[in-house]
Formats: C-alpha cells, structure tokens, sequence
C-alpha cells in the first residue's frame, strides 16, 4: 500500500490520499458515466465524459478551497474506489464533490467519502458544513440524512425546454 494513504474514514473500510492533477481528472472522468448528478449527467449527453471531467476539476480548482484538501479513496484491496473534494464558498466549508466509481457504487462508499469530508473540516475547526445535492439524487440526500445533515433550504433551478426541430408539412 502506497504510504501517502493514511487516513481512514467512515468504517475504515476507505483510506484517502493526495494525488495529482491527472489522477484526479481521471477520476472525474470516471465517476461521471452512469453519475446521478443531473448537471453532470446534462453536460455528459451535451459535450462528452472528457469535457464535463475537466470542467468539473477546474470548477473545484477555482473554489475557494484548497487544492491539498483534495484525496483520492481506495478500497480494501487498494484499487481506486472515488474522491472526496472537501471545498468552501465565502461563507463557509462545505462538501465539493464526492464520487464513487461506478464498478464501486452500491457498496455504502458514499458515506465513507462524507465521513471523511466531514471529518478533515471539523479537524480544521469548521464551525458550519454546508453541502447540495439534486433532489433526484436520492443515494446522496440519504448519505447527507444518514451524517447528520440538515435540509434547510430548497433551490429549484428552472431552465427553458429543448427546442425541438420545426418538422416540415
């Protein structure tokens, strides 16, 4: 086992380490096939895995958190298994991004990666954690239920419909 995974979270059964920029942004890519994340699944059907990886890493990159924060998750038999993006805004921590690879998903990963976004920001004195989901991500809302987290606001984000194409007489 590689001796920059030290840290466990959750149950133990995940160690997380720092890595890369390009072991992260193959992460990103990886994470978003078969993603619950609506925008992530939108911006997957409009420009492709390897667009919506590398702007979701830059979006993260230009958050207010720090780069450091950022750990790789790797399971019992040390494949990767997902990262965990602990991130802030102007007002508080929060949790960036977590992700489970898809052959990963299904096996209670998620609340290891939040366990382990929650942990390293109350280590760090965070006062507040705040964190969003898609209400149709219901794997995530469960995990954020299941840590403790509160709802204590609703955002609906309201887009136009698809022009469909004019069809000829």
């Amino acid at each position: 086992m590689d001796e920059r995974r030290c840290v466990a979270g959750g149950d133990g059964r995940l160690t997380f380490a720092p890595a890369s920029d390009e072991e992260f942004l193959k992460a990103f890519r990886r994470i978003a096939v078969g993603s619950l994340d609506d925008e992530t699944r939108r911006n997957v059907a409009a420009r492709g895995v390897e667009a919506t990886a590398r702007e979701e890493w830059e979006f993260y990159l230009g958050c207010p958190g720090e780069r450091e924060w950022w750990r790789l998750a790797y399971g019992p038999d040390g494949r990767l298994a997902g990262l965990a993006i602990p991130s802030a805004t102007p007002y508080a921590r929060n949790v960036g991004f977590l992700g489970v690879l898809p052959e990963f998903r299904g096996r209670g990963y998620v609340d290891d990666l939040l366990a382990e976004v929650t942990r390293s920001h109350a280590e760090a004195g965070a006062e507040l954690i705040t964190a969003t989901t898609d209400t149709g991500n219901a794997p995530m809302a469960a995990a954020f239920a299941r840590a403790g987290y509160q709802t204590t606001e609703i955002r609906m984000i309201w887009s136009a419909p698809v022009a469909e194409p004019e069809r000829a007489s």
